[in-house]
């Protein structure tokens, strides 16, 4: 029987995610312009792939879409739409997602968006990353069921944790010169279906199966230690990691 491991650490409850710490760095334009910049692009790297994937599933074509987000970061680091917000109420995550569905409705990257490479303020995609996330939603949209916007996009921006920390684990691993190791347990990682065996593994590996059995445990341990460094960004309080990690895990099992 194969094992089935959460693309999360299991640890219910409540949901309390937040960037204020970031966000507090948009209000340094003027006195440290550079750590603003900072900020802005930090907060766009961990959200725009669940944000423009929303505006796509609202019907926006790739390249509008893409405007829309870009312009809407650009529109929070201009006008700092979020300093009077209260930080103590809800998620920051949501309120996010309430400013763009307002900005979406009032046109705003229609009637003020300016060619690229003009004086406004910008945050580049990255156009592999888009060509990816077009695939899912091609798959997404194509399934026929009813689309739940919020939820969807709760399940995008977990897919972008897990994502992310899977970016970093390739990255350690490639730096390691372990990229066949990873490469032969990344199947056993999150589990599923139609897996090999561990002896299979561990004959194209060159290794005994006690020796895989090793390098699976410290794999799911590195992932799991950069997961949750991740989230770690993105809450309030340290505590509030397994709870938030929980929430995440049983919104990513809902989709699959």
């Amino acid at each position: 029987m194969s094992e089935t491991i959460s693309p999360f650490p299991t640890a219910g409850g409540a949901f309390n995610t937040t960037h204020w710490s970031v966000v507090h760095d948009f209000s340094l334009q003027k006195s440290a312009p550079e750590r603003a910049h900072a900020a802005l692009t930090r907060l766009c790297r961990d959200y725009w792939p669940p944000l423009y994937r929303f505006v796509r599933c609202r019907g926006y074509s790739r390249a509008d879409a893409e405007d829309l987000t870009q312009g809407f970061f650009a529109y929070l680091f201009e006008k700092q739409a979020f300093l009077n917000s209260d930080r103590n109420k809800g998620r920051f995550r949501n309120f996010l997602l309430v400013m763009l569905k307002r900005y979406l409705g009032a046109q705003r990257a229609y009637e003020h968006r300016q060619k690229r490479g003009g004086d406004r303020t910008m945050v580049f995609l990255d156009t592999g990353k888009l060509d990816q996330i077009e695939k899912e939603n091609a798959a997404a949209l194509g399934s026929g069921g009813p689309i739940d916007e919020e939820r969807l996009f709760e399940w995008n921006w977990a897919s972008s944790l897990v994502d992310r920390a899977m970016e970093a684990l390739r990255a350690e691993y490639a730096g390691q010169g372990k990229n066949r190791i990873l490469e032969e347990l990344q199947p056993f990682l999150f589990g599923g279906v139609g897996l090999p065996t561990h002896q299979a593994a561990a004959t194209r590996l060159g290794v005994s199966d006690e020796t895989l059995r090793s390098y699976l445990f410290r794999l799911r341990a590195r992932y799991r230690a950069l997961l949750r460094n991740e989230v770690l960004r993105t809450v309030q309080k340290r505590e509030d990691i397994d709870d938030e990690l929980r929430y995440l895990c049983r919104v990513l099992i809902a989709r699959s």
